[in-house]
């Protein structure tokens, strides 16, 4: 039965912490539920109050924020006091250098109550993201006394440190604006196959995140076996202290009679949250495709559902919870008095394959315009779409297979057109599986930094 994730927590570090009573071995890991035939899917955005977060999170509250994890039940884990690791105690691997820095430790509150989770930066046109698990975000539903479900509620005072290290912030720290979940997170019990959400953060300083750490992308639709998957996390309870990051490099394999991945890493709680990468791009961004769910401590396993096509909409509705980019885009569009243009943009010079991309076409007056497309540099141009710019701006989202595209936007029945814009879709990493169905099915969107 969930209960009130605060009151849990709180009540088993009181317990542990005066006490000195060992953590409660989890349950056996039971299947993961699916979603509910008939349960709306579309992601819920709430919008945060950023204002007082930097002055909220002083270094003492910092310092006592304790983990918040779920064993395979879905029932907090209780936190001991920190000590030093044990002689001969298991322990991931501290890497000497701070990568990646796109990954970082999630700050947040529930009331009095203070809480760490892992998370990490995710690119989008906007720059803005992190992904980290749902439970870290929104409690998820809660079963009653009497039965049935009672809806989640979200945390607040989120802040995303990337790289923390010894309660150093070399990339500073980010105030968190909105926080996006799954609705079946949210209003179903145990609906650990939806464990994911995102935070959009502010810009600090005139600059947005992923320029200053790095953006990762996303992968989904690969099987839960696979090989070289990297983990990280800020794991706090001994024989960590969590005070830097942790690695776990191996082979994940299916949990059976679940939809989780399972691989076998002795980090503990204040991992959930943290990145599944699949490949890496580069020294510190790669390809995320889950993200630490729960925990099975004694058998030091952690577990995670990889991401569907359900990542999609969370994406989509996260990205629309900040500044819509057609707005931002449209803003550039000429000015009256200058000279009459025919302006073309693209959201992004380069996607991830199965990544939607918009175009935004603008002009002074309001006009039709064809959208044209060619895929070689000197090739012939092929319509794709007659666009009415109302207001002066038309917007139209596309997405496409592996390659390089040229776009221009033609007054129609007219010989002006706008400068071309480039758009590459970049291939996704192979899945361990080189099956055609498999392959064909994986999607993802593209790291940077």
């Amino acid at each position: 039965m969930r209960t009130s994730l605060g009151t849990v927590v709180v009540a088993a570090a009181l317990v542990a912490g005066l006490v000195g009573l060992p953590a409660a071995t989890p349950a056996a890991a039971g299947p993961t539920p699916t979603p509910r035939a008939g349960q709306d899917p579309a992601p819920v955005v709430r919008a945060l109050a950023p204002d007082g977060v930097r002055d909220f999170w002083t270094a003492k509250r910092m310092r006592q924020a304790v983990p918040l994890d779920l064993d395979p039940t879905g029932t907090p884990l209780p936190v001991a006091s920190a000590v030093s690791g044990a002689a001969g105690a298991p322990t991931a691997r501290r890497a000497a250098d701070p990568s990646p820095r796109s990954t970082g430790k999630l700050f947040f509150s529930e009331g009095a109550s203070t809480y760490v989770c892992s998370a990490a930066a995710v690119n989008t046109p906007e720059r803005n993201l992190v992904v980290t698990a749902g439970h870290c975000v929104n409690s998820g539903g809660v079963s009653g006394f009497l039965g049935g479900c009672r809806a989640g509620t979200y945390f607040t005072n989120f802040l995303f440190v990337p790289a923390y290290d010894h309660r150093a912030a070399p990339y500073g720290s980010w105030v968190g604006t909105h926080a996006v979940t799954h609705s079946e997170w949210i209003q179903q019990c145990d609906a650990f196959a939806r464990d994911q959400a995102m935070v959009a953060v502010a810009p600090l300083n005139g600059r947005n995140l992923v320029d200053v750490v790095g953006g990762n992308g996303l992968a989904w639709n690969y099987p839960a076996r696979e090989d070289g998957v990297r983990i990280v996390g800020w794991p706090a309870e001994p024989p960590y202290d969590g005070q830097s990051r942790q690695e776990c490099t191996g082979s994940s394999t299916p949990l059976p009679q679940s939809t989780d991945a399972q691989l076998s890493c002795p980090m503990n709680q204040g991992s959930s949250g943290g990145p599944w990468f699949l490949r890496m791009a580069s020294a510190d961004t790669g390809f995320i495709w889950a993200v630490t769910s729960r925990l099975i401590e004694g058998r030091s396993i952690l577990l995670a559902t990889p991401f569907d096509a359900s990542i999609e909409s969370l994406l989509a509705a996260a990205r629309t919870a900040g500044r819509p980019v057609a707005a931002r885009l449209l803003d550039g569009r000429p000015k009256k008095g200058r000279k009459q243009r025919v302006r073309l943009a693209a959201t992004a010079s380069a996607v991830g394959f199965g990544e939607s991309y918009q175009l935004v076409a603008s002009t002074r007056r309001v006009r039709k315009v064809v959208l044209q497309v060619r895929t070689a540099p000197a090739g012939p141009w092929q319509r794709v779409a007659t666009l009415r710019t109302r207001g002066g701006g038309a917007v139209v989202t596309e997405a496409g297979p592996p390659g390089t595209r040229w776009y221009r936007v033609k007054v129609k029945k007219g010989r002006k057109h706008s400068r071309p814009v480039m758009v590459t879709v970049l291939p996704c990493p192979l899945p361990l599986d080189r099956t055609p169905a498999v392959v064909s099915g994986t999607r993802c969107t593209s790291p940077v930094g």
